[in-house]
C-alpha cells in the first residue's frame, strides 16, 4: 500500500526574484542618502568668525598645523619648498589668490611670518580659514 506518490523532476522552487530587488533598492538607497565628504587628511581646529565664507573657487591651500608643520595642497614641505611651490603655481596659473589654514592653536608669531612668506612670493591675496559662526 502506497499512500504517498513519488515526485519526479525538481523539488521545491524559490524565487529570489524579489530577494534581489529589494536588496538592490536598499543599496541604491544608502548609496543615494549618504554624504561623501572629501576632507583633507591634515587635521586641523580652524577657530571660528561670523564673517567667515566660504570660497567660490579651490586656490591655492596652504596649511599650518598646532605643531608648525606647513603643507602645500596636502603635501608636506618646509619653507624653502614652499616658497619655491608658490612661485611655481604664480608662474604657472596667474591665481594671485592663497588660502591659510593655520589651526587655531598655531602660534601668531608663525602665521604672521608664514603671511610674509607666501606676500613675498608674488601673491598679494591672503585669506585666512574660518570655521562660520562665532565662538
Amino acid at each position: 500500500m502506497q499512500f504517498v506518490t513519488e515526485r519526479k523532476g525538481r523539488g521545491t522552487v524559490i524565487n529570489v526574484t524579489s530577494l534581489i530587488d529589494v536588496m538592490f533598492l536598499l543599496l541604491i538607497f544608502f548609496m543615494v542618502s549618504s554624504t561623501f565628504k572629501l576632507q583633507p587628511a591634515i587635521e586641523l581646529n580652524l577657530p571660528r568668525s561670523e564673517s567667515a565664507e566660504a570660497a567660490a573657487t579651490s586656490p591655492t591651500v596652504v596649511y599650518l598645523t598646532r605643531e608648525g608643520e606647513l603643507y602645500l595642497n596636502d603635501e608636506r614641505v618646509d619653507r624653502d619648498q614652499l616658497r619655491q611651490g608658490l612661485r611655481e603655481r604664480l608662474a604657472r596659473t596667474d591665481e594671485d589668490r592663497v588660502v591659510l589654514r593655520a589651526d587655531e592653536g598655531a602660534e601668531h608669531g608663525a602665521v604672521v611670518s608664514l603671511i610674509d612668506l607666501i606676500k613675498g612670493t608674488g601673491y598679494r591675496r591672503v585669506s585666512l580659514a574660518a570655521k562660520p559662526g562665532g565662538s
